[in-house]
Parts: structure tokens; sequence; C-alpha cells
């Protein structure tokens, strides 16, 4: 019996978490904000946001960021998309199917610990702006329980979603798995990540997508950064040890009244924050900011040419 039991316990990891891991680790099919295979940006953008919370549309719609929050580099400066909410991206040239990946997609998800917040969205793409395919998308996230919106997802439990890894990597797409030679447009349509059969988003087999829901908040559902186009022969490979000292932070989550801490190599950094409404909370340079109020907040971490952007949790 011990043997069986061993046996489903392997099983039922297996079936759990069978995709490619987290942004940066080995076999991750992500890519980092400045990969030197990142060739274009979006330059483009149209919006249509959903509601806050999809069954209850009187709390109203997301307000953090503008369309032009999407366009260009990946910068931290995000556009929340809402329940469902939808945007459409335009390039400066069309988006060619070369050998290896094509695109990417970049989302403000984050790390805590060795859980994962990730907020997700469908990827449909389009030569003509009318026709439009979506890459099939695989969930496995156990829908036995709500992920609330402070709830983590493990990366390896979803596939072809945009924001299933965490910034400042981007979640790499290609053409030829849907046989496109080229496009023009990518949309992005925010996963409801609600367990509810009623209004639950599914992925390409019919299962219900777990993500964080509700969240309503200004910066309620996907947080679009950027999308890239990307020559895919110029993919470089990054090593864990490199992506454990990129973020500078000690933790992405704090209990109220408690310090933000800077790792060594970045003592010296200017900061500054802003709360999930956008409002700046303040300038920092030699003392660690410390939180009054529980919630979502953005930290801008800035020393010589290096800017690092990153959302933390204070609980």
């Amino acid at each position: 019996m011990r043997y069986l039991s061993l046996i489903l316990v392997l099983i039922a990891f297996t079936c759990s978490a069978q995709y490619d891991p987290a942004g940066g680790e080995p076999g991750s099919k992500s890519v980092h904000k400045d990969d030197i295979s990142i060739i274009a940006w979006a330059n483009s953008a149209e919006v249509k946001l959903g509601p806050l919370q999809i069954n209850d549309t009187a709390i109203g719609y997301p307000t953090m960021g503008t369309s032009n929050s999407a366009l260009g580099p990946s910068d931290g400066s995000v556009l929340s998309l809402g329940d469902g909410g939808v945007v459409t991206l335009g390039f400066e040239q069309s988006i060619k199917n070369n050998p290896g990946y094509d695109f990417a997609v970049f989302e403000n998800g984050f790390k805590v610990g060795f859980s994962y917040y990730l907020e997700l969205a469908h990827v449909e793409v389009s030569a003509n702006g009318t026709d439009f395919f979506r890459f099939p998308s695989e969930s496995l996230s156990d829908t036995s329980y709500q992920t609330d919106n402070f709830g983590y997802t493990d990366p390896e439990s979803v596939r072809n979603l945009a924001g299933k890894h965490q910034a400042p990597y981007g979640t790499l797409f290609d053409l030829e798995e849907l046989g496109l030679e080229e496009i023009n447009y990518i949309r992005l349509i925010d996963v409801v990540g609600s367990v509810n059969d009623s209004f639950g988003s599914r992925d390409s087999k019919g299962r219900i997508i777990n993500d964080p829901w509700p969240t309503p908040f200004p910066s309620g559902g996907f947080d679009l950064d950027a999308v890239a186009v990307v020559n895919g022969s110029l993919l470089s490979v990054h090593s864990p040890r490199a992506y454990a000292q990129a973020n500078p932070l000690v933790s992405n989550s704090l209990k109220v009244g408690e310090h933000l801490l800077i790792k060594p190599e970045w003592e010296g950094s200017s900061l500054s924050c802003r709360d999930v409404n956008g409002r700046t909370l303040d300038a920092f340079s030699s003392k660690m900011p410390r939180f009054s109020s529980p919630g979502v907040y953005i930290v801008n971490i800035q020393k010589d040419n290096q800017l690092w952007v990153q959302k933390i949790i204070v609980y």
C-alpha cells in the first residue's frame, strides 16, 4: 500500500507540473526584457477594458495605465485589463514566422519565496486585424478551490498563456505552432480566473483556468507591461544564478510596519514607490521605506544605469 501511495503521489505531481518552469530557470520558455534577441516592441494598442469583477460590474473598471503603458520596451508601466478585458497590439513591421520563437508578452507577475503571483491572458494573433487565431492554452491548476487575489500559481501548471512568467521575463510564442507565416496584430484577452462554471475562463481543453480572483482593485486583471518582437536565433540562456542575483529586494512580501530591504550590491540605490491606484507614495535614497497599510505596491529601484521594477505585497 505504501508503494501504491507513493506512485499515486508521483503521478499527481507529474500531472500538475509538466510544463516549462518560471522565468530565467533552465528550460524556461521565457526571455529577459533586456535580451539581445528583442528587435522591436508594440507601437499601437486598442483597448476594451473589462469590469473589475465580472459578476458585480457596479464596482467599476480598472484605472491603472493607458494604452500608451503597453507600448515600447518593458519598463514596469502597465495597462490593467480587468475581467475579460481585451487589448490589440500593432507593430511597425509584420512579425515573421522565423526559426525559433517570434514574440514575447511581458506582465508584472512576481516571485514570493518559492511561489509566484501570476495573472494570465489568452493570446491571439492576426494578419489582417479581423481573423484571429488563438494559441492553444493548457491549465492544470487545481480547481477544487479558488485562488484568491493574493494567491499563487505554479508556472509549470500552465502553457501558452501570457503572464506565465514573472517579471522581468516575457513568455515566448512561436507562430509555427499555429502554422502562420506572418502576423500584424497580437490580441490579449484577460483570463477570468474564477472557478465558477458560469463565467470562468477555460483553456483549449475546456478546463477552468484558476488564477487570482476576484481582483477588485484599480489594477484588476491582467497587467500588460509590453509585447516584444523576438529573433529566435539570437535567444540567449540565463543561468539560475544570474536570475537569483537579479532581484535587488530581500523579500517581495512584508508585514505592515516592516522596512523594505535591498541586497548589499544594490545599496545606494534610489527608490520610488506607488500604490495600485498609481499614486506615488514617496522617494527614498538612504532610508528604506516602511509601509503602514496592507496592499499591493510597485517599487522602482535604480542604481547607475540599472532599473528594476518590482511588485510587492504588504500584509
